[in-house]
């Protein structure tokens, strides 16, 4: 009698046993569906925000190609992260492309020359590194003086420096496709009759879209209170040039 009690007390633990097994079972794998439905939904959101900034882009460079000078008035009188994801685009292009071309050009001589070698490649690409950082920081301080001027000439603060900074680099678009360009040098050198004169096409076209955004920054409605102003920026921002061209740095 006392042995069939400890069976079925045995067979009572055991049911017990495999329902709360069961039971722990259908907890991790709810956990799990749970967690393959939160990581899908985050996904398929991420996608929509890749597609959805990539859309605003795309709107944003066909508008400004059409109608650069509204696209910029636009820009300027209307913060926006949007136009600083933007200009944050603009500017990494433009870092990359310079970055790009230091690389091939030392690529074609010392890797893909005559004698040419890894080893001579990598011994002259870190010689000239300095000189590359040099490069690549010299758009950066071009936008944030251009960009300090233009904030402090500025009457009323209401927009913030990033904002400013996020304008005068998209009117550097023209000067960022002039660089693109100039990557063709590296396929052939007499290509430079073609680039170095449409480089000097895009600095004017940069220029002009400059005047517009920074008299947009500072609230000028007269063309004739702006045009000094512009100038006296423009001369501040010549003569800090020439400081740091002490220093190498060539903005």
């Amino acid at each position: 009698m006392e042995e069939n009690n400890n069976v079925q007390n045995n067979i009572s633990e055991n049911n017990q046993t495999n329902e709360q097994n069961n039971a722990n079972f259908n907890v991790q794998q709810n956990m799990q569906n749970n967690q393959n439905a939160n990581n899908n939904s985050q996904k398929a959101f991420n996608n929509s925000e890749i597609k959805r900034q990539t859309k605003e882009a795309t709107g944003f460079f066909s508008a400004f190609f059409k109608d650069p000078l509204t696209e910029v008035e636009t820009i300027s009188k209307n913060p926006s992260n949007k136009y600083l994801k933007i200009a944050i685009i603009v500017l990494v292009i433009w870092l990359v492309v310079i970055f790009a071309s230091n690389v091939f050009s030392t690529a074609s001589v010392y890797l893909f020359g005559v004698l040419g070698s890894f080893s001579n490649f990598f011994e002259h690409f870190f010689s000239r590194f300095l000189d590359i950082i040099k490069e690549i920081v010299a758009p950066i301080c071009s936008i944030a003086i251009i960009a300090a001027l233009a904030y402090g000439f500025s009457k009323e603060k209401k927009k913030s420096f990033m904002h400013v900074a996020s304008c005068v680099t998209i009117a550097k678009i023209p000067v960022v496709i002039a660089e693109i360009v100039s990557l063709l040098t590296l396929i052939n050198t007499r290509i430079t009759t073609f680039t170095v004169p449409f480089a000097g096409f895009c600095s004017i076209l940069s220029t002009v879209l400059l005047f517009f955004t920074i008299k947009d920054v500072l609230g000028e409605k007269e063309n004739k209170n702006i045009f000094w102003k512009f100038a006296l920026i423009m001369g501040i921002y010549y003569a800090i040039e020439i400081v740091l061209s002490f220093l190498q740095i060539y903005i």
